[in-house]
């Protein structure tokens, strides 16, 4: 039996997607049991991690599970929004089956989607799409579901083992646009930005490399193996620019929305 199995990324107006604007600096993992949401809260700063749960505490009524420094469990209890309808609801409606987490980091909440077709996927790609913005990172053809068992997820926070200095180095270097090609600045250049030798700066640099693509290795590699979905397929999936996002259909989250999350609204009926 062949499956569809694709991530996709998705902007539109959502409670949770406003928090980790929020946070820009936190990753929110998700799952759903249909009667509580609970979140994996982590991030380099343990300090922003605190505020986060104090939001979520005053606009969700979250609950603390376990916290350990920069991660924290927090449970959300039954909580649904009714408009604009969220994108799991769609999905169940559309047939197609969440794979959790759920992740959500700046603004945009990223999905796993297995469906028996391409036809159904691309059902719901078209549902999502009026509410918001969707970029379609994979897509791929897998034979049965022992290939979906098997896929990894993300073991450790992407920036799990990043010092300060690699972290500044990283971002200068990209901010300068040494990284670029061609290159707009010198390896000098942004070094002596940063107040450090040469040798220095690129030390720092090549390590912060190195660590997130140790952090996201398993899953880069997973991916490797699996042959990419032809530009023909994706876009039947609706139009879209060269980066693979799709035109928006619906406005983004006001900025003020983002820096005061909507309070929690009970909601009597369960996640349908």
């Amino acid at each position: 039996m062949a499956v569809v199995d694709a991530r996709v990324r998705v902007h539109h107006p959502c409670p949770y997607c406003d928090l980790s604007v929020a946070f820009p600096r936190t990753l929110f993992l998700l799952w759903c049991d249909n009667r509580r949401d609970t979140f994996l809260i982590s991030s380099p700063e343990e300090a922003e991690v605190r505020r986060a749960v104090v939001v979520l505490r005053r606009s969700f009524h979250a609950r603390v599970l376990l916290s350990d420094g920069p991660n924290v469990l927090v449970e959300i209890p039954d909580f649904e929004w009714a408009s604009p309808p969220s994108v799991t609801r769609l999905a169940r409606r559309a047939g197609v089956w969440v794979l959790p987490p759920i992740v959500y980091s700046e603004g945009r909440e990223t999905y796993r989607f297995v469906a028996s077709g391409r036809a159904r996927l691309n059902r719901l790609v078209q549902r999502v799409r009026r509410l918001g913005e969707v970029e379609i990172l994979s897509l791929s053809d897998r034979l049965g579901l022992e290939s979906v068992r098997d896929f990894p997820t993300a073991s450790v926070h992407f920036f799990e083992g990043l010092s300060d200095r690699q972290t500044r180095s990283l971002v200068a270097a990209h901010d300068a646009g040494l990284l670029e090609i061609p290159a707009r600045a010198t390896w000098a250049e942004v070094a002596r930005l940063e107040g450090l030798s040469r040798s220095t700066f690129g030390e720092h640099l090549r390590k912060a490399q190195l660590r997130i693509l140790r952090n996201s290795y398993a899953l880069l590699k997973a991916r490797a193996t699996v042959a990419p979905a032809t530009p023909a397929v994706l876009s039947r999936l609706g139009p879209a620019d060269e980066r693979g996002q799709t035109r928006p259909s619906a406005p983004r989250s006001s900025p003020a929305a983002a820096r005061d999350p909507p309070t929690r609204r009970a909601v009597s009926a369960r996640r349908t």
